[in-house]
């Protein structure tokens, strides 16, 4: 019983060691046709962001713009309004996680603001 747990306690995982093909120092003068830079320029100028931050520079990026949104303006309604500019974009660009925690946080901005609206707003002081 204790070989079993010993096995499984050091067992050691291989994992491949990855570069990103701007980083590839043996492509020589296809450097730029590997990477696809000849094709989607846009992939190309964010590829190195992306690598940065791990694969969420789209979702960094919109998240300040919301962010600032916000602190700007002091209402929901505006971030909002952003994100659901944003939204087409990031159905290609974010990840599953990101877009289901965005449109719970929506519905339960959207909530708060009818709550206030026509409950606190209403009620005679």
């Amino acid at each position: 019983m204790l070989s079993a747990w010993l096995v499984i306690l050091y067992q050691s995982i291989v994992v491949n060691s990855t570069n990103p093909c701007f980083l590839n120092s043996s492509a020589g003068f296809n450097i730029f046709q590997n990477c696809g830079m000849g094709t989607d320029y846009i992939k190309a100028a964010v590829m190195p962001f992306e690598w940065v931050t791990g694969g969420w520079f789209s979702m960094i990026l919109v998240s300040v713009f919301v962010v600032m949104t916000y602190i700007k303006y002091q209402k929901v309604v505006y971030p909002i309004m952003v994100g659901a500019i944003f939204l087409p974009i990031s159905f290609f660009v974010f990840p599953a996680q990101f877009l289901s925690f965005a449109i719970i946080m929506a519905g339960i901005s959207i909530g708060i603001l009818v709550w206030y609206a026509f409950i606190s707003q209403s009620n005679e002081s």
